[in-house]
């Protein structure tokens, strides 16, 4: 059980049962943290500030503090991503003659022409279009692509205080999408297609499951955390066949994901002119 596996799904979970989790709490105390609802160290356990913590979200956003549903998970995730903890590594023991390990390889950065953040985030933009509020779509209130949860963590990060995303800025959709979704999403590493796709992702499913969109793209681990086994991956397939094959896996999803929850039906057809405009986009680059 894990925060983006709730958010695409249906259950609710009471929180008796989050408390028995320890990756859960400690994904959650990560994202209360960065969300700014300090739970403490993120050590898995659910303590007394922990608990207030969640409650001071589940109040300020609308939620019921007694569980975790699919909707505030996914609140939590298209505000911070997937917050994965770090393990502690163990020890190896002794070796009479140890060989250092290798690392993998780390990607450099693609050189690009133009700026290729900017092409990417006017694609999505044409989609994301302005102010709506449909009861039916669990990312709630958004604005420009933005929603609620991502507006006010922002805000609360920047020292500001909250407002409504319906008076969200210019230079603030452009600071956001550029520090909470293109660098960590890890774009720059990435040729202009499969970049363009990467952040269109970021976007539309967040930092976390972009990230698991790339993996199952590229073969590997589906986690949702972009470690040294995916860069060593995406150094091998940093290619524009395989910016088309992401864009076949988000069509594919889609299906899935309205096959899980019907309530969703009434979103298809437009995710699906969204993701075929991303993959003719993409295959008219030279």
């Amino acid at each position: 059980m894990d925060l983006q596996a709730i958010a695409r799904g249906q259950t609710t979970y009471p929180i008796s049962t989050v408390q028995q989790d320890r990756a859960l709490v400690q994904s959650l105390q990560l994202s209360l943290n960065k969300m700014g609802f300090s739970s403490g160290s993120a050590d898995g356990i659910w303590g007394s500030q922990t608990s207030t913590a969640y409650r001071s979200f589940a109040d300020y956003y609308g939620f019921r503090a007694d569980e975790l549903s699919p909707k505030a998970a996914y609140f939590i995730v298209s505000s911070v991503g997937v917050q994965v903890p770090t393990p502690t590594p163990t020890p190896a023991p002794p070796r009479p003659t140890p060989t250092p390990p290798r690392p993998a390889p780390t990607p450099t950065p693609v050189p690009q022409a133009g700026n290729i953040f900017s092409e990417g985030l006017r694609f999505s933009l044409r989609w994301e279009g302005g102010y709506v509020n449909n009861p039916a779509d669990y990312g709630g209130e958004t604005n420009k692509g933005v929603t609620t949860a991502t507006y006010q963590s922002y805000r609360r990060r920047k020292g500001f205080a909250p407002q409504s995303v319906r008076n969200i800025t210019d230079a603030e959709v452009h600071e956001i999408y550029r520090d909470m979704y293109w660098k960590p999403a890890q774009c720059e590493l990435m040729v202009r297609p499969l970049a363009v796709v990467h952040l269109d992702t970021a976007i539309n499913f967040g930092v976390g499951g972009a990230t698991e969109f790339l993996q199952e793209t590229l073969g590997v681990g589906v986690d949702g955390s972009f470690g040294p086994v995916t860069r060593n991956a995406l150094s091998r397939s940093n290619t524009m066949a395989t910016a088309r094959r992401y864009c076949q896996a988000r069509i594919d999803y889609r299906y899935r994901r309205v096959s899980q929850d019907p309530s969703q039906r009434v979103f298809l057809q437009g995710w699906l002119n969204r993701d075929n405009d991303l993959l003719r986009y993409i295959s008219n680059m030279t």
